[in-house]
């Protein structure tokens, strides 16, 4: 009678366990069906660029492009590079405009529009005049991280650019043109240097 118990409960751990491992989420893998090329030999960022990079958006930014068909092997990798940059210009610009806003939407810095009467037009304005600038600033400072060839023939490009570059470049254009709204660079960058840190931690 203890041995058919014995069993019994044996059998029931065994199922728990099976189906608890059943449904335990699993780390996707690259194969030949999920990548992008068909290739099990595909670097990981060919698929995913930023996420396949542990540092990304805490220690730099990264940017993806491909190409096909071009026969010139300069005029391949040039190209190749330049639609990675591209691809970095645009996150980039997403990244830095909705960071400027974050720091216009302060407390300090909203307090110091109402008291100069700067509308939210002037300020959104700012916003995007002191974005395209550093986007366009900052691409001088991309990186060629890695180039693969797929077995198509395509040549995939991933380029990159530090953290602290962007960083920098935000702050030097946030205090040359504080005043064409009449904001306290002091105080503004005091806001810029809070958020970067708290983007940076949170790697968004």
């Amino acid at each position: 009678m203890r041995s058919k118990m014995m069993g019994m409960m044996v059998l029931v751990l065994g199922l728990v366990m099976f189906f608890g491992n059943s449904c335990q989420k699993k780390e996707p893998k690259l194969t030949e069906a999920t990548s992008v090329s068909g290739s099990k030999n595909e670097p990981a960022w060919v698929t995913m660029c930023d996420a396949a990079f542990p540092d990304a958006g805490k220690e730099a930014f990264y940017g993806c492009g491909a190409v096909n068909g071009i026969t010139n092997p300069g005029l391949e990798i040039t190209t190749a590079d330049a639609r990675a940059k591209t691809d970095l210009s645009r996150k980039l610009e997403s990244w830095v405009g909705n960071l400027y806003e974050d720091v216009m939407k302060s407390a300090a810095i909203s307090e110091q529009n109402k008291k100069n009467k700067v509308s939210e037009a002037q300020g959104t304005q700012f916003v995007k005049d002191v974005t395209k600038q550093v986007t366009e600033m900052t691409l001088y400072g991309v990186q060629t991280v890695d180039r693969w060839r797929g077995p198509d023939g395509t040549l995939y490009s991933v380029v990159k650019v530090s953290f602290d570059n962007v960083a920098q470049t935000m702050k030097k254009q946030m205090a040359a043109r504080a005043k064409e709204i009449e904001l306290d660079a002091d105080k503004a960058l005091e806001e810029l240097d809070k958020e970067l840190e708290k983007r940076r931690e949170s790697g968004n």
